[in-house]
């Protein structure tokens, strides 16, 4: 089976003739397509993996994850497993343009010169994994456009206003955490988040193991001190203490499904006793693994 549904939008052009566009695509068990330079573009993927191979390296999007390229990026999507589904998003430069210069210029200068130019935004490219308010968005797009069909999708043009926004503001959190590494150069600054971001999110991804830092260290190829001290620095806490709350959220979530024991949930999430388990767990959320179902309350009061 094959379904693919598309949406577009011309805001920026009059022409009739092809040309580039912003674009939502929605797909569902499509095999692969060949090499492209993609547009500005989010690889959203809800349901399997999507493999793609960017120049000479290879990677996998994880359901949940999404995978953001900027313009001229060449891409190639290899064959997928039946059963996967992706929503694919593509952005004009003047759309990003036109919504990046409202989120860096004043109220003021856009009242008195609304075509101020800016410079133009460079997305740092990754394969996230972790959740961010912009992949809960990407899903309930995707799961809106896996009900509706072609004659009658209901999504508003000012769809792409809203990602474009939400895309720019979770570039600007990337952006504060590569400064506050500190490094003396740019391109350094970059290289070293990209290592501490991609060992977080092998962290992310191992939630039930029980990797030592120096196993961490080596997935950044960072010493165990420069890792530590770069992560804590991008990110705000040691990676050590963000795996910690990463295992206890996941046990939290496992508990709060009904499906799984106590017991079963601590081996699970990689703990030896069910007494170090309840110990860690209390600790982290302040009631023992039994009083689980009241976090959520708890955290909405």
């Amino acid at each position: 089976m094959l379904k693919t549904i598309t949406w577009t939008t011309n805001h920026y052009t009059d022409s009739h003739q092809p040309h580039e566009t912003d674009g939502l695509f929605y797909a569902q068990d499509l095999f692969r397509y060949r090499k492209l330079q993609s547009p500005l573009s989010i690889k959203f993927c809800l349901r399997g993996n999507l493999n793609y191979v960017s120049g000479s390296q290879r990677f996998s999007i994880p359901a949940g994850g999404f995978y953001l390229a900027n313009k001229g990026a060449e891409l190639e999507c290899l064959p997928n497993e039946p059963g996967y589904q992706a929503l694919i998003l593509f952005f004009t430069g003047e759309l990003m343009h036109d919504v990046h210069r409202a989120f860096h210029l004043g109220e003021r200068q856009l009242l008195d010169v609304p075509y101020t130019d800016v410079e133009p935004v460079h997305f740092f490219e990754h394969t996230y994994c972790s959740p961010t308010p912009l992949t809960a968005r990407l899903g309930a797009v995707a799961r809106q456009m896996q009900v509706e069909n072609e004659s009658s999708y209901a999504l508003a043009p000012d769809i792409f206003y809203e990602l474009a926004e939400q895309l720019l503001s979770f570039q600007q959190n990337t952006a504060g955490r590569i400064e506050r590494i500190g490094s003396q150069t740019p391109a350094v600054r970059r290289e070293l988040y990209r290592r501490v971001l991609a060992a977080r999110e092998f962290l992310y991804s191992h939630w039930e193991a029980n990797p030592s830092l120096q196993e961490v260290a080596r997935q950044a190829c960072l010493s165990p001190y420069h890792f530590h001290r770069t992560f804590k620095a991008a990110f705000g806490c040691s990676p050590m203490r963000w795996f910690r709350r990463r295992k206890l959220g996941k046990a939290r979530e496992l508990l709060q499904s009904g499906q799984f024991s106590i017991s079963e949930v601590a081996l699970g999430c990689g703990y030896a006793d069910l007494a170090t388990f309840s110990k860690a767990f209390k600790r982290e959320w302040g009631v023992s693994p039994s009083g689980a179902g009241s976090i959520s309350s708890l955290l909405r009061g």
